[in-house]
This record gives C-alpha cells, structure tokens and sequence, in this order.
C-alpha cells in the first residue's frame, strides 16, 4: 500500500544498499549485531519498492569504504547505480584522501559529497591530521556527511560525537557538514549544547521517532530549518512510517516540512533549478 496522501517532495537523505551478492549477508549481520530489524532487503530493488511506498521521490545512498582499496570499486558500483530517483555520495578512506583533482573529477561527474564512518574508519573527526583533508574537501565545493553517535554494535569509543563534530566546524569552519543522526544517536543533549543553532546540517536518520520527545522538538524547533534533512537511514528504519510521522508533527510549519523533506537536500545535491 503506498502512503503518498501528502503532498511534498521528498528527498530522503540518508539510505544504504549493497551489490546484489553481497546485500543479504551484509543485511543479517548488520542486524544480528545490532539488534536492528530490517524493513528492506539491502539492494537497489528493495530500495526502489519502499520508496514507491512510501512516497519518496529520490534517495541518497551513502556507502563507507572500510579500508582504503575498497575504494576504487565501491566508487564504481555507486557510480553505476546513479539513475532518476537514486543519488549517490562519493567514496572515501581517510587513510588515503583523495586529491582537489580528484575530487573535482568526481563533482564533475554529478557527486556532491562524501560519506565518512569514523568508527568503521578508525580515525576521531577532529583529529587535526584530518583537517588538510577536510579543508580540501571545502575547496572542492563539496559536503561530508559524518555518521554522528555510536553505532549499534559497533564497539566503544565513539569517534564522531557532537563536542568532536563542533570541534571540526570551529577549526574548517568553511567545511560543508552533514552530521547524521541529529548529531548523534543518546547524544542528544551534547547536540543542543554544542550544535544547536551552528552552521551544520542535521540529518533525522534513525533516531526521528527513537529520540525522547522534548529532545525531538527542542532540535527541529530550534535548530534552522533550512539546516535539517529529511533522512530515514533505510533498511534500518522504514521509510514510509519516518516521513509519515515527521510530517504529522505539530511544531513545524508546512514550510518548515518543505525545507526539510526536500529544497535543503536538494540545494545541497545541486538539483535545483
């Protein structure tokens, strides 16, 4: 059954899939460590049946290259999945950042930023050392989307919590960043200390109808609107049931609803006219 009864674009910022032979086997672990139970299958196709249920007129799938020669073929199989209703983030290992040229080439080619995994990555986002690369990525024009907060299943420290994040927009204050989560998943109290309010995109993945009320409604009330994403982190959450309970909240304004599920998402794909 399809929920499209309203009547916003939706851009769904925040989705991961994986090549066909591999999506199963990634999908069951992933769950079985996590405790997380799947609303999709993991592949391109399953990707493509949630978002005609739900509504969802494109999704951003964002892959993380574990280790450094992973990236060369990952950024082949993103490049090859980029069709009408499905964008992709480019890859990158911090481990082996890619040059200005590089990355130039890749926006060229219609990518418009990275995806970064500081905990599948092993490196703390305000790291000085990743500054140079940060700064580089500043240059190209382009954004990072930082997965913000622990991962479930994934081992402690957690390398990218709001106090690092801020740490980062202080030091490259001209770095585009995208930090997922709403700043970081049980961070959410570090996020209205330390980035409430900053010049920093927040993503709604995951933790939308997980977070305590008071906390969702301080963030997407005060946070600026045309500062917040619209993001599901699809398998691990439902599309159609996040955009549907983001669109009934009473706080924000039709307005409000717009920017978030669609024109600041866009502006930052460069899809606007």
């Amino acid at each position: 059954m399809a929920y499209r009864n309203h009547t916003v674009k939706t851009i769904d910022f925040h989705t991961h899939i994986y090549p066909d032979h591999v999506a199963h086997s990634t999908v069951t672990a992933v769950c079985r460590r996590s405790g997380i139970t799947a609303s999709a299958d993991g592949t391109l196709e399953g990707l493509k049946r949630s978002m005609a249920a739900a509504g969802i007129d494109l999704s951003v799938v964002a892959a993380v290259a574990t280790k450094p020669e992973q990236v060369g073929s990952i950024q082949r199989w993103l490049a090859d999945i980029r069709q009408p209703g499905i964008e992709t983030l480019a890859a990158m290992h911090p481990a082996d950042p890619l040059t200005l040229e590089q990355m130039g080439t890749l926006k060229r080619q219609g990518f418009r930023g990275f995806k970064l995994h500081p905990d599948y990555q092993d490196f703390f986002v305000d790291d000085p050392r990743m500054y140079p690369l940060y700064e580089t990525v500043a240059e190209a024009g382009m954004f990072v989307l930082f997965h913000a907060g622990v991962d479930r299943g994934l081992p402690y420290p957690v390398h990218g919590t709001p106090k690092r994040l801020a740490a980062v927009l202080k030091a490259v204050p001209e770095l585009c960043m995208v930090a997922a989560h709403l700043g970081g998943e049980d961070a959410y109290e570090e996020t209205v200390e330390c980035l409430l309010g900053k010049d920093v995109y927040l993503d709604t993945a995951f933790v939308l109808r997980q977070m305590p009320g008071t906390f969702r409604e301080r963030i997407l009330g005060e946070h600026p609107a045309n500062r917040l994403l619209f993001a599901s982190d699809s398998p691990w959450m439902d599309q159609g049931e996040e955009l549907r309970f983001l669109l009934q909240l009473p706080f924000l304004t039709d307005s409000e609803k717009e920017k978030i599920c669609f024109s600041n998402a866009a502006r930052l794909l460069g899809l606007e006219d």
